[in-house]
């Protein structure tokens, strides 16, 4: 199974949600659409002085939320809610900004909303890259981060590892078969509506997706 579940349009009532399932299995992309429920206030920044290696955050004056919750791709446990059976992991690339060691990505990962995961939990690592257009290597050590209940909340792992300015890196999340992480059902809500590729992973390895928008982070 390596069809891209890209998120655009919520046409289906949660009472079928198991129909759409079914539905949704049956096409080449999979689509949910944007966050549906109360919106948390945007959090502070963590050291908010400190110039980021990378940011693609924005604040959208109307919401007041610096990524959009309308557009997002699914990251997800193998005993999701959603789309049980499902796995999908997710990746995004960077160039460092700086040279010096991070501290912490923050991203644009919360809850799907759509129904009460088991899990919430999912792992973040930085990964070099070998110019084939995917993740190449891990560095450092793999990080737990939390998926917060709804935007514009961020979740935030605590990464350290050393980065070059002028490199390129990816950020990579991912879900494992622990019981902290294998119910997780959640979404990389977009930075912003621009296309570019991206890259998923459904345990079978990482493949270049079709295009959709960047999915939104902070490495500092």
């Amino acid at each position: 199974m390596r069809e891209t579940k890209f998120i655009r349009t919520l046409s289906c009532l949660c009472v079928v949600l198991m129909a759409c399932g079914t539905a949704f299995a049956q096409q080449e992309k999979l689509t949910s659409g944007p966050f549906k429920g109360s919106k948390a206030p945007m959090g502070n920044p963590d050291n908010p002085d400190a110039a980021p290696f990378y940011s693609n955050f924005v604040v959208d004056p109307c919401t007041s939320c610096n990524y959009s919750s309308d557009n997002g791709f699914l990251l997800l446990g193998p005993n999701n809610c959603g789309i049980p059976g499902a796995t999908q992991w997710l990746a995004e690339p960077f160039i460092a900004g700086k040279t010096g060691t991070t501290r912490s990505v923050v991203l644009a990962v919360t809850n799907w909303g759509i129904c009460t995961p088991t899990s919430f939990k999912f792992t973040v690592q930085i990964y070099d890259d070998a110019c084939a257009g995917v993740p190449n290597n891990p560095l450092g050590v793999p990080v737990n981060a939390t998926a917060p209940a709804a935007p514009c909340l961020t979740a935030q792992a605590r990464v350290a590892v050393a980065l070059t300015a002028g490199v390129k890196y990816w950020v990579v999340v991912t879900t494992s078969a622990a019981a902290s992480q294998n119910g997780t059902t959640a979404v990389w809500w977009e930075a912003t509506t621009s296309n570019e590729p991206f890259n998923l992973n459904d345990g079978n390895g990482w493949n270049t997706g079709f295009l959709g928008g960047p999915g939104g982070f902070q490495v500092q």
